[in-house]
């Protein structure tokens, strides 16, 4: 994907998170767009959340909604800015911005915004 085809928050992508370290997520796995588009594009970072399956019930877990294909929860506790063009993101789906609210409320939290 090239800058000029830009990530919108909300979109669901496909991208790489190696290289990782103890408990964070890591390889090609969906994950949630939270930066604003405007930085997205201008930057070519993006600021993302990793979606796994494996539910645990933990409060910084966020049900995956209003998709077409991805389910699971988003990992809001393991934000991470990424360069989206060079691990080259692909989008493959999108959450209704209530998803995207309830993640940013819980980061904001974590940040005591």
């Amino acid at each position: 994907m090239s800058k000029s085809d830009c990530l919108a928050r909300g979109d669901i992508v496909l991208i790489n998170f190696n290289t990782q370290s103890g408990h964070e997520q890591a390889g090609r796995r969906p994950a949630l767009v939270i930066s604003d588009t405007h930085f997205n594009k201008v930057t070519g970072f993006a600021v993302l959340c990793p979606i796994t399956s494996q539910v645990k019930g933990n409060p910084f877990e966020v049900e995956v909604r209003g998709t077409k294909r991805i389910t699971g929860v988003i990992m809001s506790n393991q934000y991470k800015s990424l360069d989206w063009v060079s691990r080259d993101a692909k989008t493959v789906d999108s959450v209704v911005i209530d998803v995207v609210n309830e993640v940013n409320s819980i980061i904001a939290k974590i940040l005591k915004l």
